[in-house]
Order: C-alpha cells, then sequence, then structure tokens
C-alpha cells in the first residue's frame, strides 16, 4: 500500500512538473513575438491562464458546465475549428497613424483546410485576390499565406492591405521586450491592455470579474487625506466623492439653470466633496390637481392625495449653504416654510432642503438630518450598487432583463502620485460557482451565440 502511494505520488509530482514546464515554455515562446515599432495602444489577451482558471472551475463545479442537448461539449468546439494554431498569448495592437478603433494581429495557422472553411462558411468572409479576404461591409480583413495569417479589425472602413503586408512579412518590428510595452510580457492577467497613458487588467473567477486600471488623472484633484461620511453598508447605491473637480473641465461663464443638479449648478456650488445615498423605497404622497364641474356648472379644483413608491435619496454637498438657499430663493423654487423644492429644479421625485455649516443635503426624506462626521479613507471616490435591489426596488424591465445575474458592482480610486490614479472594481454574480466569462456569455449569447450551452443555476431571461 505504501508503495502504491508513493508511485502515485510520484506520477502527480511528474504531472505536474510537465504541466509547469510546458506553459512556461508557451509564455516563453509567446512572449518573444514581435510587435510593430509604431504600436500606440496593446491589448493581451492570456489564453494558457484563461484555460487555467476555467480547467480549474470545471474540475470544482462541473455540474456548472453541463450542456443541456444531446452535442457533447468536444463536438461544439470541434464545429468551431478555426485551423489556427492558439499561443500562450495573443496581442492585438492599434498603430500610428491609423484610426483609433482599428486593430491588428498576427496568428499562426495550424490546419490550411480548416482555416479556409472556417473564414469562407463560418465567417462568411470573401475573397478578393488568392491572399486577401475581407467581409461584405469591409470592416475585417484577412491576409493569408499556408502558415500565418494577419488579422484587421477595420470598424473605419480604411484602407489596411498596406499595413497587413508589412505586419505579415514582419516589417518595421520589435520585440515586445524591447518595446514600451515591456511590462505587459510578464503580465499573468486574463486580459491586459496598455497605451500612452494607461495600463488596465481584468480576471475572470468564478463569480467575480476584477478590474484594475493606473491612469493618468485629468479631470480630479483628490484631496490630500480623504474623508467621506459613513454610509449605510446595505445600501441600494451609494457613492462619495473627495476632491477639487480641475478647474479646465468647469465653465467660467455659468449660465442660468433650471436644475440643480445640472453640470452648471453643480460646478458653482460644489466645493471638494459630495456624497449619493440610495437606502431603501419608501411612500411619499403626491398631491394631483384636477378640476370638475360643480352644481352650477363652474369648473373648480380638486386636490387629490395619491401614495407613490420612490427610492430614499440623500445628497450631501461640501458647499456654501447660504449661497444654494438664496439661489433657490431668487428662483423662486424654495419652499422656506416646509423645505421643499420645486418639481422644475428636480424632477421626478419630491427633494427636501437643508443648510448648515457648509453642507447642503437634498433628500426625499422630509424628516432626514444632515450628518457631517467623517471618516478616514485611501480612496478619494468610491461606489457601490447593489443589483439584486435595483431590481426589487425599480420596474424596468431592461435592468431585470441585463443585470439580473449580477450581484453586486465596487468600484474604488486612490492617487497613487502626481496626477495618477489606480482604481480597482469588482463585479460579484449570483451564481458564485460559475465562471465569470462563461457567465457574462451566457448574459450576452443572443448577441454572439455561446459556443458552450451552460447549465447556470440563475436563468436569465433573453428578450427576443
Amino acid at each position: 500500500m505504501v508503495k502504491f502511494l508513493k508511485i502515485t505520488a510520484a506520477i502527480v509530482i511528474l504531472l505536474l512538473l510537465f504541466y509547469f514546464v510546458f506553459f512556461k515554455y508557451r509564455q516563453i515562446q509567446a512572449n518573444k513575438i514581435l510587435i510593430p515599432a509604431t504600436t500606440q495602444t496593446l491589448f493581451k489577451i492570456n489564453v494558457d491562464e484563461l484555460y487555467k482558471t476555467l480547467a480549474v472551475s470545471y474540475l470544482k463545479h462541473p455540474s456548472q458546465y453541463a450542456g443541456t442537448d444531446k452535442n457533447s461539449i468536444r463536438e461544439k468546439i470541434a464545429d468551431l475549428n478555426s485551423g489556427l494554431r492558439i499561443p500562450a498569448n495573443i496581442y492585438i495592437y492599434a498603430l500610428k497613424g491609423t484610426a483609433k478603433n482599428t486593430l491588428f494581429t498576427r496568428l499562426e495557422i495550424a490546419d490550411t483546410s480548416a482555416f479556409n472553411h472556417f473564414i469562407l462558411k463560418k465567417l462568411a468572409l470573401l475573397k478578393k485576390d488568392a491572399h486577401f479576404f475581407e467581409s461584405a461591409d469591409s470592416t475585417f480583413g484577412l491576409l493569408v499565406n499556408k502558415k500565418t495569417v494577419s488579422i484587421a479589425f477595420n470598424m473605419a472602413k480604411e484602407p489596411i492591405r498596406h499595413i497587413l503586408e508589412e505586419i505579415h512579412d514582419q516589417n518595421n518590428m520589435v520585440k515586445i521586450s524591447d518595446s514600451k510595452f515591456a511590462q505587459m510580457a510578464s503580465l499573468s492577467d486574463h486580459l491586459s491592455f496598455q497605451d500612452a497613458e494607461n495600463l488596465s487588467k481584468i480576471n475572470f473567477t468564478d463569480g467575480k470579474i476584477d478590474f484594475s486600471s493606473e491612469f493618468e488623472n485629468k479631470w480630479i484633484e483628490p484631496a490630500a487625506e480623504p474623508r467621506h461620511r459613513m454610509l449605510n453598508p446595505e445600501s441600494t447605491l451609494s457613492f462619495w466623492l473627495n476632491g477639487k473637480i480641475k478647474s479646465d473641465l468647469t465653465e467660467k461663464n455659468h449660465t442660468m439653470s433650471l436644475s440643480l443638479l445640472s453640470k452648471d449648478s453643480f460646478f458653482r456650488f460644489y466645493q471638494d466633496y459630495v456624497d449619493f445615498e440610495w437606502t431603501k423605497t419608501v411612500t411619499q404622497v403626491d398631491t394631483i390637481v384636477g378640476y370638475e364641474y360643480n352644481d352650477d356648472f363652474e369648473q373648480v379644483e380638486k386636490k387629490i392625495l395619491r401614495d407613490r413608491k420612490i427610492p430614499s435619496i440623500t445628497i450631501n454637498l461640501n458647499s456654501d449653504d447660504k449661497a444654494v438657499s438664496n439661489y433657490l430663493k431668487s428662483l423662486g423654487a424654495l419652499d422656506q416654510s416646509t423645505g421643499k423644492i420645486s418639481s422644475a429644479m428636480i424632477p421626478l421625485y419630491q427633494f427636501y432642503f437643508r443648510g448648515s455649516n457648509g453642507n447642503v443635503q437634498l433628500s426625499t426624506i422630509k424628516s432626514a438630518k444632515p450628518d457631517v462626521k467623517r471618516a478616514s479613507s485611501d480612496d478619494f471616490f468610491y461606489f457601490k450598487v447593489d443589483f439584486k435591489k435595483l431590481i426589487n426596488q425599480t420596474s424596468i424591465p431592461l435592468i431585470a432583463d441585463k443585470l439580473g445575474t449580477f450581484s453586486q458592482l465596487e468600484i474604488k480610486a486612490k492617487s497613487i502620485g502626481k496626477n495618477k490614479i489606480k482604481l480597482e472594481s469588482e463585479l460579484l454574480f449570483l451564481n458564485k460557482d460559475a465562471n465569470a466569462l462563461m457567465q457574462v456569455l451566457k448574459v450576452f449569447q443572443n448577441g454572439f451565440k455561446s459556443a458552450l450551452d451552460l447549465n447556470l443555476s440563475v436563468d436569465i431571461p433573453v428578450s427576443k
């Protein structure tokens, strides 16, 4: 028995070692790739890391990936055989001198016959000559030979054949390790993106998508030591921002606005802090004015009270509260006895105004009281939405249809140096067992027909 266990352990170790060496070799080979010297933006798809993540997810939760039809997963994958040799990493690039949304890549062909069938039958491309294929709308082009294919995603529909020829012949190319994108080669993230100002990463795990981005800050001057109100962790939606809006985004000559929440009014009164909180649904009593005829056939006014379910919303703003109050009074938009704000200033819901000690509060709750206590934070921006509560508290079919598979979205941003911001976000799914990428494919299956028929425990209705 001991001998058997030793042999089994040795086999497992050898398999793990082979696994590690195999994927390490693929990564090394993939990172020797050449990219155009004029590359301005680079996208990286880490195929091997995605494979590994999906494989582990399948081993942990095989029932999540069980097909409901008679065709096996293997048959479905075989039906989608492209004939391409998929590398460990796929690099897609945008080039200087081309439209911003025009992208290129170069891949090797493993099976010429399968590849020709794929582009002519599956992609329905038109053969322009012996080596060049193009979609009917000219947004997709291929330049091929027996070993490689150069691909262009050309939404601008600009002439791209000469660029494909340069990529195909690997003229004016540079090793990625010798380029300004060298750090991309070592990233293990599933998807990554880099240009002159940004570096972004996306990872798909079971029930969650993680996104992070470091980029130049052109809009906000974050507070040196951010502080925020303690918002309710059970809120449907909440956010805060502690920082000054950079002057080039604000207009010096403000115009009179009918809405207090318009850009002009906001920039006029905003100082360095704002927060928003939607906690629950409450009942608001509206007065509806109608007319009827009395016994003398005279038209008289009749007021009817109506209960309406609305969000419990509170907005706090660091501002000169007296200036805001005077502004509202000058427009005749503030009932000083009740604090009601005219619906012309803030439509849809009835809001109440309170101001004191440099704080302005707008709330759909008449009895709400400003709370100016603050807590320290490393982040100058925070946003969170609970999709389950949002769906329960709204009656918009599109929200339930497309967002019903998600649980929560949380976004944070902090300053990491002069004019530099790091943003981190986490998107959670109701189904915590299936991989997030597979669930995203399921949500949008009508758009591109998912290759796998996932048996997800959260079934999302799809509009026909």
